[in-house]
């Protein structure tokens, strides 16, 4: 059985390539790569901050335990000075990390955050968010984890 395609189809597809083929510029010019800008995780001040005085939260997945947070709410920093948070039912968000003693610092849709942490022992993990009232509290994730069901 022969399979057959539209004249209008074909002349498509060869004015397609041919607009295409028109496309292509010179070969690239090489010049001088441009001195970078500053990042933008640079101005937030992460570079001035140190190191945590008790580093045992990085590397490790903690899940929100304060009321009214996003059901299965979870926060990681990474050694590399990312944070990764996330919860079962919203976008997850990416950003850069510094700390200083017990100070810790990221930024959330261009907003600088800032936090007092402790940790009551390897799988307890507060955070006082600054100018606000309420603790938010982390235990560290159990392995297997699921999120849990959305309420009805």
């Amino acid at each position: 059985m022969r399979n057959s395609l539209s004249p209008s189809f074909l002349a498509s597809v060869v004015v397609l390539f041919g607009c295409a083929a028109c496309g292509k510029s010179e070969a690239p010019v090489h010049t001088a790569a441009p001195t970078p800008a500053p990042s933008s995780t640079a101005a937030t001040g992460d570079e001035e901050l140190g190191q945590p005085a008790d580093p045992r939260f990085i590397g490790k997945i903690w899940v929100s335990t304060t009321p009214g947070h996003s059901r299965g709410s979870i926060l990681i920093f990474l050694p590399d000075r990312s944070l990764l948070m996330d919860s079962c039912f919203e976008t997850y968000r990416i950003s850069k990390w510094g700390a200083d003693g017990d100070r810790i610092r990221w930024v959330e849709d261009a907003i600088p955050i800032q936090a007092t942490l402790s940790m009551l022992d390897e799988n307890n993990l507060s955070l006082q968010i600054t100018g606000q009232d309420r603790v938010q509290t982390y235990i560290s994730a159990p392995v297997p984890y699921v999120c849990p069901d959305m309420p009805r």
